[in-house]
């Protein structure tokens, strides 16, 4: 059993998945386990995973339809051999060649009581950038930061999960179109709480469903449903409603301008 599994979930994305695969290939510490899981992609994707997982045996894939990102991570679930488990984009990059072997040095540390551990990530402009803007998310409670409807969640690119709490949960909720890894730590957060790590994780271009101008309704009704399902629906109820007429209106106007 290895201490990190990463899980990348991708589609038609194969120079985005090969950056990602480099960042992961020159890691320093050989203690992690590669899950894909490729949405029958037609662009050489298949065939380039079997042609890497044959060399590397801590390399696994699946290449099949899916319904979405959180369809395709819960496919991964069974796969899993670590006892961490972080999820990386197609197009994510690992900081450094030596960020693994740092974390495990902490994740090793971090007491039972939490399934959650969390460092930073980067925004970066260009995917050839090896340094970015420093997103400013952590877990400050309920009674903190909130941003999008609900409290200020870290950035699930630099998040690591105990795999307890995915077996636990039996998996995302793919009733959640855009939110459903929200609905998957957002309870634990408040149940327990998490250990934040003194690190910047991953690199990452600003682009992703949730960041879609066009997705904010949706977003935040996913996410306002979730408050609701985790007692938080009555917090702070004024900021939420105006909070999704703000975006709601964005939205509107990004529509009508295009």
């Amino acid at each position: 059993m290895c201490t990190i599994t990463i899980i990348t979930s991708t589609l038609n994305a194969l120079p985005l998945l090969k950056i990602t695969a480099d960042s992961i290939f020159r890691q320093s510490s050989l203690d992690w386990h590669w899950i894909i899981v490729d949405g029958a992609s037609e662009d050489g994707t298949k065939e380039w995973l079997y042609q890497i997982t044959e060399s590397r045996s801590n390399v696994v894939y699946i290449s099949e339809p899916d319904r979405g990102i959180y369809d395709a991570w819960n496919k991964a679930l069974p796969l899993i051999q670590g006892e961490w488990v972080i999820f990386l984009g197609a197009g994510d990059k690992l900081k450094s060649p030596d960020i693994l072997q740092i974390c495990i040095q902490h994740l090793n540390k971090v007491p039972s009581v939490f399934n959650l551990a969390y460092g930073s990530i980067e925004y970066i402009k260009s995917l050839e950038a090896t340094e970015g803007t420093r997103s400013p998310a952590r877990w400050e409670g309920i009674d903190g930061r909130w941003a999008w409807c609900r409290p200020v969640l870290p950035n699930h690119q630099g998040v690591f999960h105990r795999s307890r709490l995915l077996t636990k949960a039996r998996g995302f909720d793919t009733t959640y179109r855009i939110a459903a890894d929200t609905a998957m730590i957002l309870p634990e957060l408040i149940r327990n709480g998490a250990t934040e790590l003194p690190l910047c994780i991953t690199l990452r271009i600003m682009d992703g469903a949730s960041l879609d101008p066009r997705n904010r309704i949706e977003v935040l009704r996913e996410v306002m449903k979730i408050n609701r399902n985790v007692g938080l629906g009555s917090k702070r109820i004024m900021y939420q409603y105006a909070a999704f007429f703000y975006h709601a209106t964005k939205s509107w106007l990004v529509k009508i301008c295009q």
